[in-house]
């Protein structure tokens, strides 16, 4: 019987980084282990922040022969809040395509939930669990890997690539990229653009490229308490509430517009937290307040919501003879999309249908980014990674071949070498549209992110 012939290699750049990333398992585990185990909550949540997980990985890219790294420090209340700069030289010093991803962690939350220590990595066959692993250690770690494989190769990216490694995201990104923005905008170009690993389904097929504008209200009725055998003497404001509650859902008629870029394609306003009134069963409540989620669509005006909010809030307020106060808690416009049509999320798509065979898209979403404090200033940016969505969660999880992967998908990107195909993949007339004056065909404006 003939002898099988030996599966040839890929000698082209990219064939070299990806077979070194397809032997880089171990170190692939040993850097999540690391990272795991140094708690990086952030102060508002009770934790020490990012400062001991900064100095592993600042000290661990010095021994990997990395491009110098530069620390960026912002203090909180005298806390350090560092923020790690890279930058590997390409053969175009022009531009420069950044890797962004966060330090910070989100509490473990009720430890008796977790099957394991939370802050101890557990490594199930190709399965990583603790803390951290997937928000956002997996952009930490392919991000790492995908730099070490053009490193170690030998390979010259096509353009500048830079590692961005920032505090805080949890909370408002007031210490990190907002920081950044404000007191070291020069760090980056017109011509740059960003990948933030930062989110993604579970096949890599979502490339977030949109968000909808983001409000929230607090929605107070104040009636009259008085004992629950005598309500004609007093004005029952849970009624009123539970009454305005499903008024609201007029909501989704009136601003009934769809964006087939988004999932779900039209604008949603959703009742959600409820804070507790009188405690005893014979009590009827003076007062009562709820929460209103608001995602709105970049096509519909948030002032226009807020005006038919406030209108249905006063007729239920006259119907119910009760007062009815609605607060603004939280309210962030969409920033600028960045066009489906643009090279970044092009070249996004064809990177992800290299390595894993998949055909990715465009997509909006409902939940706020870092991506749009850069949107907002004209930078193109996408949101893209192939991960389950455990983060949060007790038992957070992430794949080890996808680690891999998507650490493939960068320095696929960063190398170049994904020839560019005769069609674009867009979505219809609906989604977002190109707009001229910012960097690489995004509308420059200001303002603070969502």
């Amino acid at each position: 019987m003939a002898a099988r012939k030996k599966a040839s290699r890929d000698p082209s750049p990219f064939g070299r980084a990806s077979l070194w990333i397809d032997n880089a398992r171990d170190e692939a585990i040993t850097l999540q282990a690391e990272l795991v185990r140094r708690n990086a909550v952030g102060p508002l949540s009770g934790g020490p922040g990012e400062l001991e997980k900064a100095d592993f990985l600042e000290a661990w890219m010095v021994a990997q022969g990395f491009a110098p790294v530069r620390r960026l420090t912002s203090m909180d209340n005298g806390i350090q809040r560092p923020n790690l700069v890279s930058v590997l030289p390409g053969r175009d010093r022009s531009r420069c395509l950044w890797l962004m991803s966060h330090m910070d962690v989100v509490p473990p939350g009720d430890v008796s939930s977790w099957r394991s220590e939370p802050f101890v990595l557990r490594v199930e066959g190709d399965k990583l669990v603790g803390r951290g692993v997937e928000d956002n250690h997996q952009g930490i770690v392919s991000s790492l890997l995908a730099v070490k494989a053009l490193i170690v190769n030998g390979v010259q990216p096509e353009c500048d690539v830079g590692l961005l490694f920032v505090s805080d995201e949890e909370s408002a990104s007031l210490h990190g990229i907002r920081w950044l923005l404000d007191h070291h905008r020069d760090l980056f170009g017109p011509n740059d653009s960003f990948v933030v690993p930062d989110a993604g389904n579970e096949d890599g097929s979502q490339i977030e490229v949109a968000e909808k504008s983001i409000l929230w209200l607090r929605l107070k009725t104040v009636g009259k308490q008085v004992h629950a055998s005598t309500p004609h003497l007093g004005r029952n404001a849970m009624t009123a509430g539970a009454h305005l509650i499903v008024r609201l859902a007029d909501l989704y008629s009136r601003f009934d517009a769809r964006d087939p870029l988004f999932d779900p394609p039209s604008s949603t306003f959703e009742p959600t937290r409820h804070e507790a009134s009188v405690q005893n069963v014979n009590t009827i409540p003076g007062d009562d307040v709820f929460y209103l989620d608001c995602r709105i669509l970049p096509s519909v005006s948030v002032e226009a919501v807020q005006l038919a909010v406030r209108e249905i809030a006063a007729e239920v307020a006259r119907h119910n003879r009760v007062v009815v106060n609605v607060d603004i808690v939280q309210r962030e416009d969409a920033a600028p999309s960045t066009p489906p049509s643009c090279d970044l999320v092009q070249r996004v798509i064809r990177s992800v249908r290299k390595v894993y065979n998949v055909d990715a898209r465009p997509r909006g979403i409902g939940g706020g980014t870092v991506a749009a404090y850069l949107r907002r200033l004209g930078w193109p940016v996408v949101v893209w990674a192939r991960q389950d969505g455990t983060a949060h969660r007790p038992n957070e999880y992430v794949w080890i071949p996808n680690l891999l992967g998507d650490a493939k998908v960068f320095a696929s990107l960063t190398i170049g070498e994904v020839a560019p195909e005769t069609s674009v993949i867009d979505v219809d007339a609906n989604g977002p549209h190109d707009t001229t004056g910012g960097a690489n065909g995004s509308s420059a404006t200001s303002g603070s992110g969502a």
